[in-house]
């Protein structure tokens, strides 16, 4: 799932609490998940709201921290995030910063994400 949240932090919330209700009722628990894109949450709330959906943060479970991504020439705001559910295992890839901070305001998340096997 790719997701671009609203900057109002009232609208956040809602998106978010819908994103979570889809994906708990929608989504097979034991289903490789991948739920990525610009979450504009610079209060690092979303990882709460998302609980229950049993949603990790690659970067912020790697690390400890989301990672720094906006603006992308000089990334101080942590607003990207790539989450993760249902997979074998992931690690965050680390890009250069070109040519990525010249084609977006956002600096690009990567991760490399393994799936469970098939039975």
């Amino acid at each position: 799932m790719c997701v671009h949240l609203g900057l109002s932090e009232a609208h956040r919330r809602q998106q978010l609490a819908r994103l979570c209700e889809t994906v708990c009722r929608e989504v097979p628990a034991d289903a490789p998940l991948v739920v990525a894109g610009d979450f504009n949450d610079w209060r690092s709330r979303a990882d709460a709201i998302l609980g229950p959906s049993g949603l990790q943060e690659v970067f912020c479970h790697t690390h400890g921290q989301h990672a720094r991504t906006y603006p992308a020439r000089l990334p101080l705001l942590r607003l990207d995030r790539i989450y993760v559910r249902g997979v074998a295992a992931y690690r965050p890839l680390p890009l250069p910063h070109r040519p990525w901070a010249q084609l977006s305001d956002h600096a690009p998340l990567a991760a490399e994400i393994e799936l469970p096997e098939s039975p």
